[in-house]
């Protein structure tokens, strides 16, 4: 496994992410020395949203999983996945079987079965889901993400 992150610091990462899912693009310098402002198509900044909310949620699931190893359950982060039913995809938790997109600032998360060997969530089964305690200004921290996933993922690391 890998060294962990300093889950305070990935959380803070995380959440400063979060919070600039929409800010504009920086100035560009316009070849004279002035800073103007672009508007980007559409298309460009829904990108560059999807792209905020995937390293979001990789800062968060790192902070999680940190948290996780330090109360003894073995979990790592495993890739970016799409919520069965959903297209907006965020990185997610591994322990052994089962997996969990961590989308921030959500509640609840569902925890999905992985055929061993294979890295497809299993739609055949249900998903256990988990409620996640909310902060008084939506986000859901790490320690509350970990804090309820543990029971459910985790095995003993050994």
């Amino acid at each position: 496994m890998a060294k962990a992150a300093d889950p305070a610091r990935a959380e803070l990462d995380a959440r400063n992410r979060w919070n600039s899912l929409d800010a504009p693009p920086p100035p560009v310098d316009d070849g004279t020395g002035r800073k103007v402002a672009l508007q980007p198509s559409a298309r460009l900044r829904e990108i560059e949203r999807r792209a905020r909310i995937i390293t979001a949620s990789t800062s968060l699931a790192e902070a999680v999983c940190a948290l996780l190893a330090s109360a003894g359950v073995e979990a790592e982060v495993d890739q970016v996945r799409a919520e069965p039913g959903s297209d907006e995809q965020v990185m997610a938790v591994r322990s052994g079987h089962r997996v969990v997109p961590v989308r921030p600032a959500t509640t609840p998360l569902r925890v999905w079965d992985v055929a061993p060997g294979d890295t497809t969530i299993d739609l055949a089964g249900d998903a256990a889901v988990v409620d996640v305690a909310l902060d008084s200004d939506g986000w859901a921290s790490a320690r509350a993400v970990a804090d309820a996933l543990a029971p459910v993922i985790g095995s003993p690391a050994t």
